[in-house]
């Protein structure tokens, strides 16, 4: 469904409960609103950090302001009725490096049953357990959601339609969720684009505890300068200088046509004072570009007062493996080094596994407010590899320039958070 088309559906949800609810002066529209002023600095003088990986914009050892800092407003249409219309617009650094307005969700939803709920249009991607509120960094403990998941998937929404069934199980509820549509994603090396988008969730919950799987598929598309300007000279290149470049690309290395798979698992628990977490995806493809990778998370956390301390751990592993190129018998010195270093690199993309601790503390000083203070050391695997990791950006040292990088970086956060 293209983009243009979601605004009439908006609007057909507005001009549709005006008419039937304006003239008894029944609420026809309703605004909520939130937002991040955000700071945040990076420990190192060579390894960039990112708060989002859709933002090229990165610190070294300086203070900015521009990572999580966001302002985002949603109007419900008819809000009391079964037939709403829902837009949320959000204010955000991008990729450009702009803060232009982005629409996140542009929805109609109709109840068919008490029990069975649709929506057509740009609505939230149910992949990951914080997938509802990802952007609503409020609801959340920590300062955002953990890299190490949200990294497997930077899709926030789909342009398409959704289809919800909730049914109470003894004492708990059961909600199944069904997705179909295409978005697109913009990041700093490129962007993808997603053509079908599908896939189902599953979640339980009951008092203090919520348990949610899913498992979606993707077809995919890449455009990337700086990848497909590899992949050009790879293939330019003869078997005298590179052995086996021309099988490698078409074996290891497609950009379209792109074959993804997400699965996922996370629980909650909360009982208004001990707070855990524990989440695990895995995402499959067959391109060492967009890689197979694994992401998991554990986070705890006591409420004291209007004070909550918490720490997590958390990894994210590349699971593809390393592409294969091999210098042939005229291959100079620095062919040799380069094609090392793509195939240490995954074609440049760089290589991100690494370990996580975070620590941090929430203080909800009024209503509405919560500043957060967080702490995030990272430990990269291959601090030699170097590139564009997502969240982490650093020279490589397999060039013959050593970066002096030796793989351990922090990130230091204080955001105000607010709902209005």
């Amino acid at each position: 469904m293209k983009a243009q088309w979601l605004f009439p559906l908006v609007v057909f949800g507005l001009a549709t409960s005006s008419a039937v609810y304006a003239d008894d002066g029944t609420e026809w529209i309703k605004f909520d609103g939130f937002g991040t002023l955000g700071a945040y600095k990076g420990s190192s003088s060579v390894a960039g950090v990112r708060t989002d990986q859709k933002q090229s914009i990165y610190s070294l050892q300086e203070w900015r302001f521009d990572g999580d800092t966001q302002a985002s407003i949603q109007a419900t249409l008819n809000p009391m009725g079964k037939l709403k219309g829902v837009l949320q617009l959000i204010s955000k650094k991008d990729v450009d490096g702009t803060n232009r307005p982005s629409v996140e969700w542009a929805y109609v939803a109709y109840p068919i049953t008490s029990e069975i709920d649709f929506k057509i249009g740009r609505t939230v991607a149910p992949i990951f357990l914080m997938s509802d509120y990802r952007n609503l960094n409020y609801a959340q403990t920590t300062a955002r959601p953990q890299s190490e998941i949200y990294q497997v998937n930077p899709i926030t929404f789909q342009d398409g339609a959704t289809a919800r069934w909730d049914k109470k199980v003894g004492s708990g509820m059961m909600q199944v969720e069904g997705f179909w549509g295409k978005t697109k994603v913009s990041v700093p090396g490129g962007t993808v684009d997603l053509n079908r988008v599908k896939g189902l969730s599953l979640k339980w919950s009951q008092d203090s505890w919520a348990v949610r799987g899913g498992y979606s598929w993707y077809d995919a598309n890449l455009s990337a300068p700086g990848v497909e300007a590899s992949i050009k000279f790879l293939q330019s290149l003869s078997p005298l200088a590179c052995a086996n470049c021309a099988s490698v690309i078409a074996n290891t290395a497609p950009i379209t046509g792109i074959k993804a798979t997400i699965a996922t698992l996370a629980a909650s628990y909360d009982d208004g004072v001990w707070i855990g977490q524990a989440e695990w995806a895995k995402r499959d493809t067959n391109t060492v570009i967009i890689t197979s990778v694994t992401g998991w998370n554990l986070l705890g956390g006591y409420r004291v007062g209007d004070y909550t301390p918490y720490v997590g751990v958390g990894s994210y592993t590349i699971d593809s493996s390393k592409p294969t190129f091999a210098p042939g018998p005229y291959a100079p010195l620095a062919l040799k080094a380069q094609l090392n270093y793509l195939n240490a690199s995954y074609l440049g993309t760089g290589d991100s596994t690494r370990d996580v601790i975070s620590v941090g503390v929430r203080w909800d000083l009024a209503k509405n407010f919560a500043l957060k203070l967080q702490l995030e050391q990272m430990k990269m695997k291959y601090p030699l590899v170097g590139g564009s990791t997502g969240y982490q950006t650093y020279p490589t040292s397999l060039l013959g320039v050593p970066s002096g990088f030796d793989g351990r970086v922090s990130m230091l956060t204080l955001n105000l958070d607010f709902v209005f």
